[in-house]
């Protein structure tokens, strides 16, 4: 493995333990109760190291590492399918690859989003910052320039339906609500497919 290889990996390394113990922290003293300094310690990081991966507290919960998979399992799928039905595909296949201690990370910023309302305030604001990753990502599998506007749209439009099944569900901290949340994007995404494509 190269040295930048090395690097990426230990950075991300860092990155989820910071998160990892946040989570528990959250979990057992509340989200508002727990101080930087006390997520420091935990994990046994500087407060500029701290930083330099989470420039807030409420950053913390916002991270959401499937964004980063979905795009890199993308780009493992056919190039001739639709674009909604590879992004669809990708979803899916990150839940169903997620390990238990995954998916517990996910659940437990879902319900953090959903019930403290600075946090909920941020989440269609931080969905929307996904949209150029989005495009770039789409751009490349098509082999369109980035600023295409077709594939703006449809990077615009797809983050759209994402942040309106979000907000049609950010009431539901039952169980099964990742579920529920995931067909009703399946559905979105597939009254979308029939209007727009590249």
């Amino acid at each position: 493995m190269s040295g930048s290889g090395l690097r990426a990996r230990k950075k991300a390394k860092t990155k989820s333990a910071i998160q990892r113990e946040a989570l528990r922290l959250f979990d057992e003293q509340g989200y508002e109760a727990t101080t930087i300094e006390e997520i420091v310690e935990a994990v046994e990081v500087s407060r500029a190291t701290f930083f330099r991966y989470f420039p807030t507290k409420a950053d913390i919960v916002l991270h959401d590492v499937g964004d980063l998979l979905v795009v890199q399992a993308m780009r493992d799928l056919p190039a001739d399918s639709h674009p909604i039905d590879a992004l669809r595909l990708a979803i899916h296949r990150l839940f169903e690859l997620a390990t238990e201690e995954g998916l517990s990370v996910n659940r437990q910023r879902e319900e953090l989003l959903r019930r403290v309302p600075e946090l909920r305030a941020r989440v269609p604001g931080h969905m929307a910052q996904a949209t150029p990753l989005l495009a770039t990502a789409l751009a490349t599998r098509h082999g369109r320039p980035a600023d295409d506007i077709a594939v703006l749209t449809l990077s615009g439009a797809i983050i759209g339906v994402a942040i309106a099944v979000w907000t049609a569900t950010a009431d539901d901290v039952s169980e099964g609500f990742v579920h529920r949340y995931l067909s009703l994007l399946d559905g979105g995404l597939d009254r979308l497919r029939g209007e727009l494509s590249l």
